[in-house]
């Protein structure tokens, strides 16, 4: 069957309205991880030149590799759960192999096995295997528990589950790395034949600072964005107020499309409100009710059973388009629940300022424009996982979350730039 994806693009009223973000609709396929390292080890001199040239990652920082070499002495199985904050999250993790003297492996979507014969063979000699995330992968969480329970090396897993594109904030943590972990947790635990050693997770915080001339790059976003909305450049509102009259006016279009007029309301409630309206329809229509439950729950059940739709039914041309259409206004409705509530006022900085203008041009526009940063990448303590599940206190996700967080909190404080006055 031939592949299919969303990302067909059109333009209608100035903005475009498909999203970027790639949906395979065909037979799901497990690829398993490749265990050589030789193109792994010639790939880690030119990692850095790679982020640079296509990412625009000038720098980077490591913090903590001590702990994580530690826990390789000992022989644990181990987990590394980053925040996930831009696309290249995997390959910068992939820069901790040459401090800590061990290469990854790393559970991607599918998706990212299916843009091409080149990345395919790269990812697989890097570590990586599939996962199916709109269904049910027992293979690849078999092979995520197995690599964990014979410590083979750490295994990577994005506990957010989806790009965030916010530094300062972590999006809710998903109960899947829970899950694996557990399980390799006991069956590590009732191998006879390991003497020593655990399942450990270690959080590691990504934190992005903006590296380039503040002025000249808000200068031509801003004024690209105001052209969008047939706007002049609005040079007398300082680059806060920019953003967020351009925010207000972005939404005001994508509400006109759902609603038919631009909505009254504080900011927030209006983005519920349309997400709901996107989200509703299509819901009655696949009896996939989603009161009470996340955006990412909500989409992710609809993708469900609309891939299903796609790949297994005899679905006519005009059935399948309206599919698509659908599965455009989910990954849309996705993004909108990604903004968080209040994340320019409450701290506003260089690093936010950038990160919302960067969103709106992904989402809105769907470009995305890679300026230049330098990461630091801290390697927080190792979380000791018990065979038998302690019901008593913090869960492992709260404390992947709480460690997180307050890495996070930290280097935001330390690494965040003040914006002009």
């Amino acid at each position: 069957m031939e592949t299919q994806t969303s990302s067909a693009a059109h333009e209608r009223s100035g903005l475009a309205t498909e999203t970027a973000e790639v949906i395979v609709a065909e037979p799901y396929e497990f690829v398993p991880p490749k265990s050589g390292t030789l193109v792994a080890r010639l790939m880690q001199p030119v990692l850095p030149l790679q982020l640079k040239h296509a990412w625009g990652i000038v720098g980077h920082e490591v913090r903590g590799a001590e702990k994580l070499r530690a826990s390789l002495a000992a022989g644990h199985g181990i987990v590394l759960a980053p925040n996930h904050v831009r696309d290249p999250d995997a390959l910068v993790v992939g820069l901790l192999t040459k401090y800590v003297g061990s290469h990854f492996h790393f559970m991607a979507s599918w998706h990212v096995f299916k843009q091409g014969w080149f990345q395919r063979f790269l990812v697989r000699q890097l570590g990586a295997f599939s996962v199916h995330r709109e269904g049910l992968d027992k293979t690849s969480l078999n092979t995520a528990i197995d690599i964990l329970a014979e410590a083979r090396r750490p295994l990577v897993l994005f506990p957010e589950g989806i790009v965030s594109f916010h530094n300062d904030q972590l999006s809710p943590l998903q109960e899947g790395t829970s899950l694996i972990v557990q399980r390799a947790a006991k069956k590590r635990a009732a191998n006879d034949a390991i003497k020593n050693g655990q399942v450990v997770v270690h959080p590691v915080a990504l934190k992005y600072q903006f590296a380039g001339d503040l002025e000249a790059t808000l200068s031509a976003a801003l004024a690209n964005l105001e052209r969008e909305l047939s706007w002049e450049p609005q040079t007398d509102l300082s680059p806060l107020d920019r953003v967020r009259k351009i925010g207000t006016g972005l939404l005001g279009l994508r509400e006109v499309e759902y609603f038919g007029e631009a909505q009254s309301g504080e900011l927030f409630e209006r983005l519920d409100r349309l997400i709901n309206r996107i989200l509703e329809p299509i819901e009655q229509e696949w009896q996939r009710p989603g009161e009470g439950r996340g955006v990412y729950e909500r989409v992710k059940a609809l993708r469900t059973v609309m891939l299903k739709e796609l790949v297994d039914g005899n679905a006519t041309a005009a059935r399948r388009e309206h599919c698509w259409k659908q599965l455009r206004d989910c990954t849309f409705a996705l993004h909108l629940g990604a903004y968080p509530a209040d994340y320019l006022a409450a701290e506003p900085c260089v690093e936010r300022l950038i990160e919302t203008v960067e969103r709106f041009e992904h989402d809105f526009k769907f470009v995305d424009r890679h300026r230049p940063h330098r990461v630091v990448i801290e390697i927080g303590d190792a979380i000791a996982v018990p065979a038998q599940r302690d019901r008593t206190g913090p869960s492992l996700m709260e404390k992947i979350e709480s460690s997180l967080s307050r890495q996070l909190k930290n280097l935001a404080t330390e690494l965040n730039q003040p914006l002009p006055k």
